[in-house]
Protein backbone atom coordinates (compact mmCIF):
# COMPACT_ATOMS: atom_id res chain seq x y z
CA UNK A 1 0.00 0.00 0.00
CA UNK A 2 2.81 2.38 0.92
CA UNK A 3 4.57 1.57 -2.31
CA UNK A 4 1.45 2.50 -4.26
CA UNK A 5 1.23 5.82 -2.42
CA UNK A 6 4.85 6.57 -3.20
CA UNK A 7 4.31 5.71 -6.87
CA UNK A 8 1.24 7.93 -7.04
CA UNK A 9 3.17 10.78 -5.42
CA UNK A 10 6.04 10.35 -7.87
CA UNK A 11 3.57 10.33 -10.76
CA UNK A 12 1.93 13.56 -9.55
CA UNK A 13 5.35 15.21 -9.11
CA UNK A 14 6.37 14.09 -12.62
CA UNK A 15 3.17 15.50 -14.13
CA UNK A 16 3.66 18.80 -12.32
CA UNK A 17 7.26 19.04 -13.46
CA UNK A 18 6.30 18.30 -17.06
CA UNK A 19 3.59 20.98 -16.99
CA UNK A 20 5.96 23.51 -15.45
CA UNK A 21 8.66 22.73 -17.98
CA UNK A 22 6.17 22.99 -20.81
CA UNK A 23 4.94 26.37 -19.59
CA UNK A 24 8.47 27.65 -19.14
CA UNK A 25 9.43 26.56 -22.62
CA UNK A 26 6.32 28.16 -24.05
CA UNK A 27 7.00 31.44 -22.28
CA UNK A 28 10.62 31.41 -23.42
CA UNK A 29 9.36 30.88 -26.97
CA UNK A 30 7.34 34.11 -26.87
CA UNK A 31 8.52 37.62 -27.62
CA UNK A 32 6.87 40.89 -26.62
CA UNK A 33 6.87 43.18 -29.64
CA UNK A 34 5.89 46.85 -29.80
CA UNK A 35 4.73 48.11 -33.21
CA UNK A 36 4.27 51.79 -34.09
CA UNK A 37 3.97 54.13 -37.08
CA UNK A 38 5.75 57.40 -37.76
CA UNK A 39 4.30 58.60 -41.06
CA UNK A 40 6.74 57.14 -43.60
CA UNK A 41 7.73 53.96 -41.75
CA UNK A 42 6.41 51.13 -39.62
CA UNK A 43 8.67 50.18 -36.70
CA UNK A 44 8.82 47.26 -34.34
CA UNK A 45 10.81 46.85 -31.15
CA UNK A 46 11.51 43.53 -29.48
CA UNK A 47 10.89 44.39 -25.83
CA UNK A 48 12.78 41.29 -24.70
CA UNK A 49 16.02 42.10 -26.55
CA UNK A 50 15.46 45.85 -27.15
CA UNK A 51 16.16 45.38 -30.87
CA UNK A 52 14.62 48.20 -32.89
CA UNK A 53 13.83 47.71 -36.58
CA UNK A 54 12.41 49.96 -39.25
CA UNK A 55 10.47 47.59 -41.47
CA UNK A 56 11.87 47.78 -45.04
CA UNK A 57 8.57 48.80 -46.64
CA UNK A 58 8.50 51.31 -49.49
CA UNK A 59 5.78 53.69 -50.62
CA UNK A 60 4.42 54.65 -47.18
CA UNK A 61 3.62 58.37 -47.05
CA UNK A 62 1.25 59.14 -44.17
CA UNK A 63 0.96 56.06 -41.93
CA UNK A 64 -1.31 56.85 -38.99
CA UNK A 65 -2.62 53.77 -37.18
CA UNK A 66 -1.41 50.21 -36.71
CA UNK A 67 -2.91 46.92 -35.54
CA UNK A 68 -1.94 43.25 -35.51
CA UNK A 69 -3.53 39.95 -36.51
CA UNK A 70 -2.13 37.17 -34.26
CA UNK A 71 -3.66 34.42 -36.39
CA UNK A 72 -1.60 35.12 -39.52
CA UNK A 73 1.04 37.27 -37.74
CA UNK A 74 0.31 40.28 -39.91
CA UNK A 75 0.86 43.97 -39.17
CA UNK A 76 -1.87 46.26 -40.54
CA UNK A 77 -1.49 50.00 -41.06
CA UNK A 78 -3.50 52.85 -42.56
CA UNK A 79 -2.06 55.47 -44.91
CA UNK A 80 -4.13 58.62 -45.46
CA UNK A 81 -2.22 59.68 -48.59
CA UNK A 82 -3.95 59.63 -52.02
CA UNK A 83 -7.44 58.76 -50.84
CA UNK A 84 -6.43 56.55 -47.93
CA UNK A 85 -5.59 52.85 -47.84
CA UNK A 86 -5.10 49.94 -45.44
CA UNK A 87 -2.24 47.53 -46.05
CA UNK A 88 -0.59 44.61 -44.30
CA UNK A 89 2.71 42.71 -44.13
CA UNK A 90 4.47 40.27 -41.86
CA UNK A 91 6.87 41.54 -39.19
CA UNK A 92 9.65 40.48 -41.57
CA UNK A 93 8.17 42.86 -44.19
CA UNK A 94 7.06 40.03 -46.48
CA UNK A 95 3.75 39.20 -48.16
CA UNK A 96 2.77 42.85 -48.43
CA UNK A 97 -0.73 43.53 -49.71
CA UNK A 98 -3.17 46.45 -49.87
CA UNK A 99 -6.51 45.38 -48.36
CA UNK A 100 -8.63 48.40 -49.19
CA UNK A 101 -8.00 51.70 -51.02
CA UNK A 102 -9.93 54.85 -51.95
CA UNK A 103 -11.31 55.25 -48.46
CA UNK A 104 -12.18 58.90 -49.03
CA UNK A 105 -12.09 61.52 -51.79
CA UNK A 106 -8.48 62.09 -52.84
CA UNK A 107 -8.50 65.88 -52.48
CA UNK A 108 -9.05 65.54 -48.71
CA UNK A 109 -5.88 66.75 -47.01
CA UNK A 110 -6.46 65.51 -43.46
CA UNK A 111 -8.44 62.51 -42.29
CA UNK A 112 -8.36 59.89 -39.54
CA UNK A 113 -8.30 56.24 -40.58
CA UNK A 114 -8.07 54.42 -37.26
CA UNK A 115 -8.13 50.64 -37.67
CA UNK A 116 -9.13 47.70 -35.48
CA UNK A 117 -8.61 44.05 -36.45
CA UNK A 118 -11.21 41.44 -35.48
CA UNK A 119 -9.00 38.35 -35.56
CA UNK A 120 -11.84 36.02 -34.61
CA UNK A 121 -14.16 37.00 -37.49
CA UNK A 122 -11.31 37.82 -39.94
CA UNK A 123 -12.36 41.41 -40.52
CA UNK A 124 -10.99 44.91 -40.04
CA UNK A 125 -12.90 48.07 -39.02
CA UNK A 126 -11.85 51.66 -39.66
CA UNK A 127 -12.99 55.24 -39.16
CA UNK A 128 -13.52 57.55 -42.11
CA UNK A 129 -13.55 61.03 -40.63
CA UNK A 130 -13.70 62.63 -44.09
CA UNK A 131 -17.16 61.13 -44.74
CA UNK A 132 -18.08 60.54 -41.06
CA UNK A 133 -18.38 56.76 -41.42
CA UNK A 134 -17.24 53.58 -39.75
CA UNK A 135 -16.63 50.80 -42.24
CA UNK A 136 -15.70 47.14 -42.29
CA UNK A 137 -14.09 44.74 -44.75
CA UNK A 138 -12.94 41.12 -44.60
CA UNK A 139 -9.20 40.62 -44.24
CA UNK A 140 -9.09 39.28 -47.80
CA UNK A 141 -10.49 42.60 -49.07
CA UNK A 142 -14.04 41.38 -49.74
CA UNK A 143 -17.45 42.50 -48.48
CA UNK A 144 -16.82 46.17 -47.71
CA UNK A 145 -19.70 47.42 -45.55
CA UNK A 146 -20.71 50.63 -43.75
CA UNK A 147 -21.32 49.92 -40.04
CA UNK A 148 -22.29 53.37 -38.74
CA UNK A 149 -22.98 56.57 -40.65
CA UNK A 150 -25.82 58.67 -39.18
CA UNK A 151 -25.40 61.37 -36.52
CA UNK A 152 -21.60 61.21 -36.68
CA UNK A 153 -19.42 64.23 -35.94
CA UNK A 154 -15.83 63.17 -36.56
CA UNK A 155 -15.01 59.52 -35.71
CA UNK A 156 -11.26 59.38 -35.15
CA UNK A 157 -10.48 56.23 -33.14
CA UNK A 158 -12.07 52.77 -33.13
CA UNK A 159 -11.56 49.69 -30.93
CA UNK A 160 -13.04 46.19 -31.19
CA UNK A 161 -13.93 43.63 -28.53
CA UNK A 162 -13.79 40.41 -30.54
CA UNK A 163 -14.94 38.15 -27.71
CA UNK A 164 -18.03 40.12 -26.72
CA UNK A 165 -18.77 41.21 -30.28
CA UNK A 166 -18.86 44.99 -29.74
CA UNK A 167 -17.34 48.00 -31.44
CA UNK A 168 -16.29 51.18 -29.60
CA UNK A 169 -15.31 54.51 -31.12
CA UNK A 170 -14.39 58.05 -30.19
CA UNK A 171 -16.30 60.86 -31.89
CA UNK A 172 -14.34 64.12 -31.60
CA UNK A 173 -16.85 66.32 -33.43
CA UNK A 174 -18.90 69.22 -32.11
CA UNK A 175 -20.45 66.89 -29.54
CA UNK A 176 -17.52 64.71 -28.43
CA UNK A 177 -18.58 61.31 -27.13
CA UNK A 178 -17.74 57.62 -26.93
CA UNK A 179 -20.21 55.25 -28.61
CA UNK A 180 -20.62 51.52 -29.09
CA UNK A 181 -22.61 49.08 -31.19
CA UNK A 182 -22.58 45.43 -32.17
CA UNK A 183 -20.12 44.33 -34.86
CA UNK A 184 -22.98 44.39 -37.36
CA UNK A 185 -23.86 48.01 -36.48
CA UNK A 186 -26.95 47.26 -34.38
CA UNK A 187 -27.66 48.42 -30.85
CA UNK A 188 -25.77 51.71 -31.21
CA UNK A 189 -25.68 53.85 -28.08
CA UNK A 190 -23.76 56.70 -26.48
CA UNK A 191 -21.68 55.49 -23.54
CA UNK A 192 -20.08 58.76 -22.48
CA UNK A 193 -20.92 62.37 -23.31
CA UNK A 194 -17.54 64.12 -23.15
CA UNK A 195 -19.13 67.61 -23.34
CA UNK A 196 -16.36 70.26 -23.35
CA UNK A 197 -13.47 67.82 -23.65
CA UNK A 198 -11.11 67.72 -26.62
CA UNK A 199 -10.29 63.99 -26.95
CA UNK A 200 -8.01 62.46 -29.61
CA UNK A 201 -7.33 58.83 -28.60
CA UNK A 202 -9.29 55.88 -27.24
CA UNK A 203 -8.00 52.61 -25.76
CA UNK A 204 -9.91 49.50 -24.77
CA UNK A 205 -8.68 47.07 -22.10
CA UNK A 206 -10.80 43.95 -22.43
CA UNK A 207 -9.11 42.23 -19.48
CA UNK A 208 -10.21 44.84 -16.97
CA UNK A 209 -13.31 45.97 -18.93
CA UNK A 210 -12.09 49.58 -19.01
CA UNK A 211 -11.95 52.47 -21.46
CA UNK A 212 -9.18 55.10 -21.58
CA UNK A 213 -9.11 58.44 -23.39
CA UNK A 214 -7.43 61.83 -23.16
CA UNK A 215 -8.51 65.46 -23.01
CA UNK A 216 -6.17 67.95 -24.69
CA UNK A 217 -7.87 70.92 -23.03
CA UNK A 218 -7.18 69.87 -19.44
CA UNK A 219 -4.19 67.59 -20.24
CA UNK A 220 -5.82 64.73 -18.36
CA UNK A 221 -6.14 60.99 -18.92
CA UNK A 222 -9.58 59.55 -18.13
CA UNK A 223 -10.87 56.04 -17.53
CA UNK A 224 -14.30 54.45 -17.16
CA UNK A 225 -15.99 51.07 -17.29
CA UNK A 226 -16.87 49.75 -20.75
CA UNK A 227 -20.55 50.42 -20.01
CA UNK A 228 -19.75 54.12 -19.43
CA UNK A 229 -19.95 54.03 -15.62
CA UNK A 230 -17.34 54.97 -12.98
CA UNK A 231 -15.71 57.73 -15.01
CA UNK A 232 -12.69 59.29 -13.29
CA UNK A 233 -9.42 61.14 -13.91
CA UNK A 234 -6.52 58.71 -13.94
CA UNK A 235 -3.63 61.10 -14.56
CA UNK A 236 -3.25 64.90 -14.77
CA UNK A 237 -0.62 67.05 -16.48
CA UNK A 238 -0.09 64.51 -19.25
CA UNK A 239 1.79 65.51 -22.41
CA UNK A 240 0.41 65.65 -25.94
CA UNK A 241 -0.07 61.92 -26.50
CA UNK A 242 -0.96 60.44 -29.89
CA UNK A 243 -1.04 56.71 -29.17
CA UNK A 244 -1.80 54.57 -26.12
CA UNK A 245 -2.10 50.91 -25.16
CA UNK A 246 -2.46 48.87 -21.98
CA UNK A 247 0.04 46.12 -21.15
CA UNK A 248 -0.42 44.30 -17.86
CA UNK A 249 -0.19 46.82 -15.06
CA UNK A 250 1.23 49.61 -17.25
CA UNK A 251 -0.07 52.21 -19.68
CA UNK A 252 2.20 53.00 -22.62
CA UNK A 253 1.83 56.16 -24.65
CA UNK A 254 3.55 58.23 -27.34
CA UNK A 255 4.66 61.68 -26.19
CA UNK A 256 4.41 63.72 -29.39
CA UNK A 257 6.34 66.69 -28.00
CA UNK A 258 9.28 64.76 -26.54
CA UNK A 259 9.26 62.26 -29.44
CA UNK A 260 9.44 59.19 -27.19
CA UNK A 261 7.44 56.24 -25.86
CA UNK A 262 6.72 56.33 -22.14
CA UNK A 263 4.97 54.13 -19.59
CA UNK A 264 3.30 54.64 -16.20
CA UNK A 265 1.65 52.22 -13.76
CA UNK A 266 -2.03 51.78 -14.47
CA UNK A 267 -2.74 53.33 -11.08
CA UNK A 268 -1.36 56.62 -12.39
CA UNK A 269 0.42 57.30 -9.10
CA UNK A 270 4.00 57.38 -10.42
CA UNK A 271 5.85 59.47 -12.97
CA UNK A 272 6.28 58.26 -16.52
CA UNK A 273 9.49 56.52 -17.57
CA UNK A 274 10.93 56.62 -21.10
CA UNK A 275 10.97 53.35 -23.05
CA UNK A 276 12.22 54.49 -26.47
CA UNK A 277 13.57 57.84 -27.70
CA UNK A 278 13.87 59.86 -29.87
CA UNK A 279 11.67 59.12 -32.90
CA UNK A 280 9.89 61.87 -34.85
CA UNK A 281 6.26 61.98 -35.93
CA UNK A 282 5.05 58.91 -34.04
CA UNK A 283 1.30 58.43 -34.40
CA UNK A 284 0.03 55.12 -32.98
CA UNK A 285 1.41 52.01 -31.26
CA UNK A 286 0.40 48.55 -30.12
CA UNK A 287 2.06 45.73 -28.22
CA UNK A 288 1.59 42.04 -29.00
CA UNK A 289 2.98 38.69 -27.95
CA UNK A 290 4.34 36.65 -30.83
CA UNK A 291 6.16 33.36 -31.24
CA UNK A 292 9.90 33.91 -31.51
CA UNK A 293 10.01 32.56 -35.05
CA UNK A 294 7.89 35.48 -36.25
CA UNK A 295 10.65 37.98 -35.41
CA UNK A 296 13.52 35.79 -36.59
CA UNK A 297 13.72 37.22 -40.07
CA UNK A 298 15.85 36.16 -43.03
CA UNK A 299 17.59 39.07 -44.78
CA UNK A 300 15.98 41.05 -47.54
CA UNK A 301 17.08 39.99 -51.05
CA UNK A 302 20.26 41.41 -52.56
CA UNK A 303 19.90 43.90 -55.39
CA UNK A 304 21.92 45.34 -58.30
CA UNK A 305 23.08 41.81 -59.03
CA UNK A 306 25.34 41.93 -62.13
CA UNK A 307 27.58 39.55 -64.07
CA UNK A 308 30.66 40.78 -65.98
CA UNK A 309 32.24 38.24 -68.35
CA UNK A 310 35.80 38.56 -69.67
CA UNK A 311 38.69 36.50 -71.05
CA UNK A 312 41.94 35.68 -69.21
CA UNK A 313 44.50 33.55 -71.07
CA UNK A 314 41.77 31.95 -73.13
CA UNK A 315 39.60 31.21 -70.08
CA UNK A 316 36.18 32.76 -69.65
CA UNK A 317 35.56 34.23 -66.23
CA UNK A 318 32.55 35.88 -64.71
CA UNK A 319 32.64 38.45 -61.97
CA UNK A 320 29.40 38.81 -59.99
CA UNK A 321 28.70 41.96 -57.98
CA UNK A 322 25.72 43.01 -55.85
CA UNK A 323 24.55 45.12 -52.95
CA UNK A 324 23.14 43.73 -49.73
CA UNK A 325 19.57 44.38 -48.60
CA UNK A 326 18.42 44.95 -45.03
CA UNK A 327 19.86 42.24 -42.78
CA UNK A 328 17.79 42.77 -39.58
CA UNK A 329 21.06 43.54 -37.74
CA UNK A 330 22.18 39.91 -38.14
CA UNK A 331 25.36 38.91 -40.01
CA UNK A 332 24.36 37.65 -43.43
CA UNK A 333 26.15 35.58 -46.07
CA UNK A 334 25.38 34.95 -49.73
CA UNK A 335 24.92 31.82 -51.82
CA UNK A 336 25.60 31.88 -55.56
CA UNK A 337 23.54 29.16 -57.25
CA UNK A 338 23.59 27.87 -60.83
CA UNK A 339 20.90 26.13 -62.81
CA UNK A 340 21.10 24.38 -66.17
CA UNK A 341 18.77 25.68 -68.85
CA UNK A 342 16.86 22.40 -69.06
CA UNK A 343 16.72 21.86 -65.29
CA UNK A 344 14.61 23.18 -62.39
CA UNK A 345 17.21 22.40 -59.72
CA UNK A 346 19.54 25.07 -58.38
CA UNK A 347 23.04 23.97 -57.30
CA UNK A 348 25.19 26.05 -54.96
CA UNK A 349 28.53 26.90 -56.59
CA UNK A 350 29.93 29.44 -54.16
CA UNK A 351 29.31 30.72 -50.63
CA UNK A 352 30.37 34.24 -49.70
CA UNK A 353 30.93 34.87 -46.00
CA UNK A 354 29.40 37.76 -44.14
CA UNK A 355 32.50 39.95 -43.87
CA UNK A 356 33.82 39.42 -47.40
CA UNK A 357 33.48 41.77 -50.37
CA UNK A 358 30.20 41.84 -52.25
CA UNK A 359 31.73 40.14 -55.32
CA UNK A 360 33.00 36.76 -56.53
CA UNK A 361 34.83 35.49 -59.64
CA UNK A 362 34.35 32.01 -61.12
CA UNK A 363 35.60 30.26 -64.26
CA UNK A 364 33.17 29.23 -67.01
CA UNK A 365 33.23 27.29 -70.25
CA UNK A 366 33.17 28.72 -73.77
CA UNK A 367 29.94 29.00 -75.77
CA UNK A 368 27.70 27.91 -72.94
CA UNK A 369 24.44 29.34 -71.59
CA UNK A 370 24.34 30.03 -67.87
CA UNK A 371 21.73 31.03 -65.33
CA UNK A 372 22.70 32.20 -61.85
CA UNK A 373 20.88 33.49 -58.79
CA UNK A 374 22.07 35.05 -55.54
CA UNK A 375 20.43 34.31 -52.20
CA UNK A 376 20.99 36.37 -49.07
CA UNK A 377 21.00 34.20 -45.92
CA UNK A 378 21.49 34.40 -42.17
CA UNK A 379 21.06 32.02 -39.24
CA UNK A 380 17.26 32.10 -39.72
CA UNK A 381 17.22 31.23 -43.41
CA UNK A 382 17.54 32.75 -46.88
CA UNK A 383 15.56 35.48 -48.61
CA UNK A 384 12.27 33.98 -49.72
CA UNK A 385 11.17 36.27 -52.55
CA UNK A 386 12.49 38.55 -55.31
CA UNK A 387 15.75 36.59 -55.54
CA UNK A 388 17.83 38.31 -58.27
CA UNK A 389 18.87 36.20 -61.26
CA UNK A 390 21.06 36.62 -64.37
CA UNK A 391 21.09 34.64 -67.61
CA UNK A 392 23.77 34.90 -70.31
CA UNK A 393 26.00 33.01 -72.75
CA UNK A 394 29.81 33.05 -72.89
CA UNK A 395 30.12 33.61 -76.65
CA UNK A 396 31.58 37.06 -76.06
CA UNK A 397 33.01 38.92 -73.11
CA UNK A 398 30.12 41.30 -72.55
CA UNK A 399 28.47 42.83 -69.52
CA UNK A 400 25.13 41.48 -68.32
CA UNK A 401 22.81 42.34 -65.47
CA UNK A 402 19.68 40.99 -63.82
CA UNK A 403 16.23 41.52 -65.29
CA UNK A 404 15.60 44.21 -62.67
CA UNK A 405 18.45 46.35 -64.02
CA UNK A 406 19.23 45.56 -67.69
CA UNK A 407 22.51 46.91 -68.94
CA UNK A 408 22.28 49.08 -72.06
CA UNK A 409 25.39 50.46 -73.73
CA UNK A 410 23.60 53.24 -75.64
CA UNK A 411 22.41 55.21 -72.59
CA UNK A 412 25.83 54.75 -71.00
CA UNK A 413 27.63 56.07 -74.09
CA UNK A 414 25.12 58.87 -74.32
CA UNK A 415 25.74 59.83 -70.70
CA UNK A 416 29.50 59.68 -71.28
CA UNK A 417 29.15 61.88 -74.36
CA UNK A 418 27.05 64.40 -72.47
CA UNK A 419 29.59 64.54 -69.65
CA UNK A 420 32.53 64.94 -72.05
CA UNK A 421 30.60 67.52 -74.05
CA UNK A 422 29.85 69.43 -70.87
CA UNK A 423 33.52 69.40 -69.91
CA UNK A 424 34.57 70.60 -73.38
CA UNK A 425 31.94 73.36 -73.37
CA UNK A 426 33.06 74.46 -69.91
CA UNK A 427 36.71 74.59 -71.03
CA UNK A 428 35.65 76.54 -74.13
CA UNK A 429 33.73 79.06 -72.02
CA UNK A 430 36.70 79.51 -69.69
CA UNK A 431 39.07 79.96 -72.66
CA UNK A 432 36.66 82.47 -74.21
CA UNK A 433 36.49 84.47 -71.00
CA UNK A 434 40.28 84.36 -70.67
CA UNK A 435 40.73 85.45 -74.34
CA UNK A 436 38.25 88.28 -73.92
CA UNK A 437 40.06 89.46 -70.80
CA UNK A 438 43.43 89.33 -72.60
CA UNK A 439 42.05 91.27 -75.58
CA UNK A 440 40.64 93.96 -73.31
CA UNK A 441 43.94 94.20 -71.50
CA UNK A 442 45.90 94.56 -74.77
CA UNK A 443 43.47 97.21 -76.01
CA UNK A 444 43.81 99.14 -72.75
CA UNK A 445 47.62 98.96 -72.96
CA UNK A 446 47.57 100.26 -76.57
CA UNK A 447 45.39 103.21 -75.58
CA UNK A 448 47.67 104.00 -72.68
CA UNK A 449 50.76 103.95 -74.92
CA UNK A 450 49.02 106.15 -77.55
CA UNK A 451 48.01 108.76 -74.98
CA UNK A 452 51.49 108.81 -73.46
CA UNK A 453 53.09 109.24 -76.95
CA UNK A 454 50.76 112.08 -77.91
CA UNK A 455 51.37 113.86 -74.63
CA UNK A 456 55.13 113.54 -74.97
CA UNK A 457 54.95 114.96 -78.54
CA UNK A 458 52.89 117.90 -77.35
CA UNK A 459 55.35 118.73 -74.62
CA UNK A 460 58.34 118.60 -76.96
Amino acid sequence: MGALRNLSRLWIIAVCLSVCLKNSVYSDDEEQVMVFANRTNIHWVNQNTREHHVMPLEGITEAKYVDYDPVENMVYWSDVHHGGSISRATLCAEERKTIVSDIFIQHVKAAFVSIAVDARRRAIYWTNSASDLIERVNLDGSNRTVIAEHDMGSPIDVEVDSHAGFLYWLDAGIKPRIESCSLSGKGRRVLLDLKDQYPSILELDVQTQALYWNDKNTKQLFTARMDGSSMKVLKSSIPHITGIFIEGNYIYWIDWWNKDIEKIPISGQEEASVILSPIKDMEDLISVKVVSGVVQCPPRPAYKFKAFTYMVNGTVRAKFTWEAGYGWKIPQYFELDRRDVDSQIWVEVHKIEADSNRSVIIALEHSQEYQFRLRACNTYGCSRSNTPEVKFTTDSASVFSSSEEHYNAIPTLLKTGIILGGVIVSIGILLGIWGYWRARKRKTNRRYRAVRYSTASYIT
